[in-house]
């Protein structure tokens, strides 16, 4: 869907060869072309408290895309989610060895920290021992790591030629070793701040830079401001400035992208108020598309009668996919449909549909599952477990958009198959802190972040440590089979892509028979921004509009022989905004 402000044309003419007749000139708006200078505002739901995103408080979708503007990089994952090398950076990074596995990395020469300080094997060094499990921080206190995935397979790491050179063996093969070293953070500075805790706060002599920009002002939760980072010596940056702050709601982000005071805005969750009101501008663009964010229905395991496979799936044939689809995803956006797979969201390119049947409600095949768990139904149609009614506690985050749209729909559909249904929608802090560490549900909507790098998606299927690392894990239902656990171990040790692929599809059909989770839908993804603004798209892979803020630029109408340079100008109005 776009909205394109697109200029018009004029031209009077007089009557075509009458003695006397005056031809007036067809006046051709000129075209608009990038200039140099400004500032841009973003509005996103979150701004970072913390910009360490490796940290279990920092790992959310905020953290990542800001840490990707800042620290260095040794692969990036843009649009299509494929990993690209990012040469800025290191100059090349290569399997040398499958016996064992050896990764080498070539640090570009140039690449420094903005403080003067050479990026180095140092760096590298730092982020595998915080993250290898087992660290202690600056104060005593244990490293808080979001995951150890790949780090605790690396065996030994080296440096060589000056600290320009990185060798980098594995005791044990990893499969998705592009993931390893992004946002990488300053060795220098964080052995001394402190990893838990040191890049919580705005210091200027701590939030050194490795990227096109750095951080010129922050205040955390809140807003902040990226600037040029004079150190950079890759192509610099268009615009001067770049300011991200939070806001949410359809009222605050119309009023401020149709008062300028707003340039773009990315929502995690829009309904069709919010697509009408952008879309009827002239000035405004707008980008929906399918995202990797998968929309998941947790099963607490841990709990009876959900600890029986055949009562899970009897409770998902009681779910109607489709009409969740129809009513909530597909008015936003038309491409919206179920979402078959536990691992790929149905936008990547490793998706099969495995869903056998899950589609529509099927409350004959529901009520037959059911019996075989062991419930049973009275004359009413309510269903029981030893004699006193099933009743299920669903929870969901009542600020997030899609689970607060999808979550009632679900309790509706419960009620209407049988069950006693207690809904129970908290915040996404309550959510997050208390009802899913604690197990103190039965249902839960939770979102599941797809991308690049199928092994992550390991942590949310298993709680055992030979397949987490012991690290903190997202398998909020306490889901564990031993056989699954052998096949993530097999899919993420196969260095093969189209073997690892055969080995993910196991694992999925795997999931569909014991059903620790009933994925709904890909959640759409909704970028807006003004028509002013050329280079700016949508990375629903995970980096959402900041995947290539470099390339933003303002737009200005092309010089003619008779008129002066419109770029100050346009830069002027940038900052101005």
């Amino acid at each position: 869907m776009l909205c394109v402000l697109t200029a018009a044309c004029g031209a009077s003419t007089g009557a075509s060869g009458a003695p006397g007749s005056i031809k007036s000139r067809a006046h051709v708006a000129p075209p608009l072309v990038p200039v140099a200078g400004g500032t841009a505002t973003v509005a996103l739901d979150d701004v970072p408290a913390t910009l360490n995103d490796h940290t279990v408080t920092g790992d959310t979708a905020a953290g990542r895309m800001l840490a990707s503007a800042v620290w260095a990089q040794v692969f990036r994952v843009g649009p299509g989610l494929t990993p690209q090398l990012d040469t800025n950076v290191v100059d090349s990074a290569e399997v040398v060895s499958l016996q064992p596995q050896t990764v080498v990395y070539q640090i570009d020469p140039r690449a420094v920290w903005s403080d003067g300080v050479p990026i180095s094997a140092d760096d590298f060094a730092y982020a595998w021992q915080s993250q290898k499990g087992g660290a202690v921080d600056v104060d005593g206190t244990a490293d808080s790591v979001a995951s150890t995935l790949g780090y605790r397979d690396i065996d030994s790491l080296t440096s060589s030629d000056g600290g320009k050179t990185v060798t980098v063996v594995f005791h044990t093969p990893f499969a998705d070793w592009a993931s390893l070293f992004d946002d990488l953070l300053p060795a220098h500075i964080a052995e001394v701040v402190g990893w838990n805790h040191g890049f919580d706060t705005f210091d200027p002599t701590v939030l050194v830079s490795a990227g096109p920009w750095e951080v010129t002002s922050w205040v955390p939760g809140s807003e902040i401001v990226l600037g040029r980072n004079p150190r950079w010596w890759g192509s610099p940056p268009t615009l001067d400035r770049i300011v991200l702050q939070a806001a949410s709601g359809n009222g605050v982000l119309t009023s401020a992208l149709g008062g300028g005071r707003v340039q773009v805005a990315y929502p995690s969750g829009f309904d069709q108020s919010l697509m009408a009101q952008v879309s009827s501008s002239p000035l405004l663009e707008t980008q929906v598309g399918l995202g990797t964010r998968m929309l998941q229905l947790e099963f607490n395991v841990r709990r009876a009668p959900l600890n029986v496979a055949t009562v899970r799936q009897g409770i998902a044939h009681a779910i109607d996919r489709a009409g969740l689809v129809e009513s909530v995803g597909q008015p936003e956006d038309e491409s919206v449909w179920e979402d078959n797979h536990h691992i790929f969201a149905n936008s990547q390119s490793g998706y099969v549909d495995d869903a056998a049947g899950y589609e529509k409600a099927d409350l004959a095949a529901s009520a037959r599952l059911l019996q075989q768990g062991g419930l049973v139904s009275d004359a009413h149609g309510t269903w029981s477990s030893h004699g006193k009614p099933v009743a299920l506690t669903l929870v969901w985050a009542a600020d997030d958009p899609w689970s607060a749209a999808v979550g009632p729909i679900v309790v509706g559909q419960l009620v209407s198959a049988g069950f006693d249904v207690v809904a129970s929608p908290m915040s996404t802090a309550q959510l997050y802190a208390t009802a899913l560490p604690t197990g103190a549900f039965d249902l839960a909507l939770v979102p599941v972040d797809a991308g690049a790098y199928p092994s992550a998606l390991a942590d949310v299927f298993s709680t055992s440590p030979t397949v987490t690392g012991g690290a903190q894990t997202e398998d909020w239902s306490g889901f564990d089979d031993p056989k699954i656990d052998a096949l993530f171990s097999q899919a993420v040790q196969n260095l093969a892509p189209p073997s690892a692929q055969l080995v993910y599809q196991q694992i999925d059909n795997s999931l569909w028979t014991a059903m620790p989770t009933l994925p709904l839908f890909a959640e759409p993804t909704m970028l807006v921004w003004s028509s002013s603004l050329s280079g700016v798209g949508d990375d629903p892979g995970g980096l959402g509009p900041l995947w290539n803020l470099r390339l933003w630029a303002f737009r200005a109408a092309a010089p003619t022989r008779h008129s002066k340079s419109t770029s100050s100008t346009i830069g002027a109005l940038g900052r101005s905004r």
